[in-house]
């Protein structure tokens, strides 16, 4: 009974949306198979394994997540993308906040803020509402989601996707291409060099197997502390453990104006600040918007980590 209630609203609000998105003058996809010049109609597979279907070359193109926001701008002329997320003007956690700033485009905060703006092609991500997705769904809109970004490989080959389904094949794999040429620059530094245990120790949480740190300790010639031990994800980590593990690299996030105060903790805790990290000062502090990064940016704390080890290791 209790989910009765639940599911009218969910109908009444996608019956809504989707008058809306009539009202606006927005038309049916067309079932026409004839492929043009630039490759359309085509069908892609998003993250999500799902089939979308793009009628035609998308130029008014909505990025409602901060990813497919780092990735479209280096792929896509600016005057197609038509709506971007909020953070993507955040100096927090943008990698993209000039060019942001800049552009005309509005930021979006809900469903109602895309569906004004009559987009030809939504990009969402798997960590997107559910509700929101089924809202603009509903609307017939060709809406792409962005998955897979726990590791490099996974974040490349969704730069290819995003560059399939805008048509921009070749814009895409030139951001892809510089993205390895780094990171093969980083292997070749580092290869045959000792392999530190570096731990991440952020807010009181750590990072283990899955996540895209993991991949990034890795390419810079570390181990991951908590994936070694068997850790997944982003549990919560005591100073006590932490000392017990006794880490020889400690990494944390700081926000603007934060770092200090971060380093402060991370010496001076009553467990943390007892480690060999701590005792070294082998602390790597990332901007948060590099160490939360999924996108081609994510190579940005791949290379800091890389110079910090190499930094750790030739003053010992």
């Amino acid at each position: 009974m209790r989910t009765g209630p639940r599911r009218f609203v969910s109908r009444v609000l996608l019956a809504a949306f989707a008058a809306v998105v009539a009202g606006c003058g927005a038309a049916p996809a067309p079932h026409a198979d004839a492929v043009t010049a630039g490759g359309f109609p085509r069908t892609v597979t998003d993250g999500a394994g799902r089939q979308v279907r793009i009628a035609s070359r998308p130029v008014r193109i909505v990025s409602q997540t901060l990813a497919s926001d780092e990735m479209l701008f280096p792929i896509v002329p600016p005057e197609r993308l038509v709506g971007l997320s909020s953070l993507s003007r955040d100096p927090k956690y943008s990698n993209v906040l000039a060019a942001a700033s800049a552009h005309a485009a509005p930021s979006i905060e809900s469903a109602e803020d895309i569906l004004r703006l009559k987009p030809d092609l939504i990009f969402v991500a798997s960590y997107s509402r559910a509700e929101t997705v089924q809202v603009l769904e509903a609307t017939g809109a060709p809406v792409y989601r962005l998955a897979n970004l726990d590791d490099l490989a996974g974040i490349m080959e969704t730069i290819r996707g995003v560059g399939a389904v805008v048509g921009e094949e070749a814009a895409a794999e030139r951001v892809v291409a510089e993205m390895e040429r780094r990171l093969a620059a980083v292997a070749s530094r580092r290869a045959g060099r000792p392999r530190p245990r570096v731990l991440s120790y952020s807010g009181g949480f750590t990072a283990g197997r899955g996540t895209s740190f993991d991949d990034v300790v890795r390419r810079a010639g570390g181990i991951n502390e908590a994936a070694a031990r068997g850790i997944d994800k982003f549990p919560r980590l005591s100073e006590e453990q932490v000392l017990t593990w006794n880490p020889d690299v400690l990494v944390a996030g700081y926000l603007p104006g934060e770092e200090e105060s971060v380093r402060r903790r991370l010496t001076t805790g009553a467990g943390v600040g007892q480690t060999t990290a701590a005792r070294r000062h082998q602390i790597v502090l990332l901007e948060t918007r590099r160490f939360l990064a999924v996108s081609q940016h994510t190579v940005d704390a791949v290379e800091q980590l890389a110079a910090s080890l190499d930094a750790f290791q030739a003053a010992q």
